[in-house]
């Protein structure tokens, strides 16, 4: 039995817990902002239209490609910026023995992604299509007053949801959870939902996941060129990012359920490689799938 002396002593502990249960689990989502929105950057306008990523496995070997594409009208002068699209897609050949429904291949897999962005940078609509030889699939996401409105389809399965803005201010699919953040600093954290196709291709686990992102802090690291330069880095549960101070992603690794750990790394751009990898996502082509 506790005296009141006991009480005494078990109340400032009590204290002590709550403050770190607090300042540990609860402000950092009381203190969430607006997520970066997408900026058309005078660097964007002349280098950075296309971007180019190898995806690596925990060993080292390279597991797939991923393309990304930013689309925009030239600058008009006094005119108001025209809204963005990114383009990405994604191809993964091999995921170690990851198997989809009745024992059949989850690879090769094809994810491709369309975004559109408002005037003020602020992601509009969000559209993905999923291809390997297990399904198909189709996300579709639309901003509206209060929140995302989102539809799912594959096969014979199909079902709606919302989720509110606060949480799905910046929406991406978890082979590639960043592209590019503008204007980032250090303490900075927002809120974004990850759709991970691996577990709508498997049925198992969650497709969506909320995160809460933040910037950490910088770290110098060699990229793939093989030079030493500092970024600053971007963590959420599962995902760390190295950002330029550009706002371009260097480098991504991933943690996923059901795969293991995967490394997003920036590499030259190739068309000729984007061109072979359209070719590659057309004959990815299920007898279920969703039409384009």
């Amino acid at each position: 039995m506790f005296t009141r002396g006991d009480g005494l002593v078990i109340i400032p502990f009590w204290l002590t817990a709550m403050i770190w249960v607090v300042a540990h689990d609860v402000a950092p989502s009381w203190t969430a902002q607006d997520p970066p929105s997408l900026k058309v950057t005078e660097w964007l306008r002349t280098e950075g239209q296309q971007r180019q990523y190898g995806l690596y496995d925990a060993g080292g070997t390279r597991i797939g490609k991923l393309w990304t594409v930013f689309l925009f009208e030239a600058a008009d002068g006094g005119r108001q910026e025209a809204p963005i699209r990114r383009d990405d897609l994604l191809l993964v050949e091999s995921l170690g023995k990851a198997l989809g429904p009745a024992g059949t291949a989850v690879t090769p897999l094809g994810v491709r992604v369309s975004s559109t962005y408002r005037a003020d940078g602020l992601l509009d609509e969000f559209d993905l299509r999923l291809r390997c030889p297990a399904t198909a699939a189709h996300l579709h996401g639309e901003r509206f007053h209060a929140d995302f409105s989102f539809t799912f389809e594959s096969g014979a399965w199909f079902t709606t949801a919302k989720v509110p803005l606060t949480e799905a201010g910046m929406i991406s699919d978890a082979l590639n959870p960043f592209t590019q953040l503008c204007d980032l600093r250090v303490g900075q954290r927002w809120r974004m939902q990850v759709f991970n196709p691996v577990a709508a291709v498997l049925g198992m686990g969650e497709r969506f996941t909320p995160m809460l992102v933040e910037v950490v802090g910088r770290e110098t690291i060699t990229t793939s060129t093989g030079e030493r330069r500092s970024y600053l880095v971007v963590e959420a549960p599962g995902v760390k990012a190295w950002v330029s101070e550009r706002g371009v992603v260097e480098v991504q690794e991933v943690a996923l359920p059901l795969v293991g750990k995967i490394r997003i790394v920036r590499e030259p751009f190739d068309e000729s490689t984007q061109e072979a990898a359209q070719v590659r996502w057309r004959d990815l082509r299920s007898g279920s799938r969703p039409e384009d």
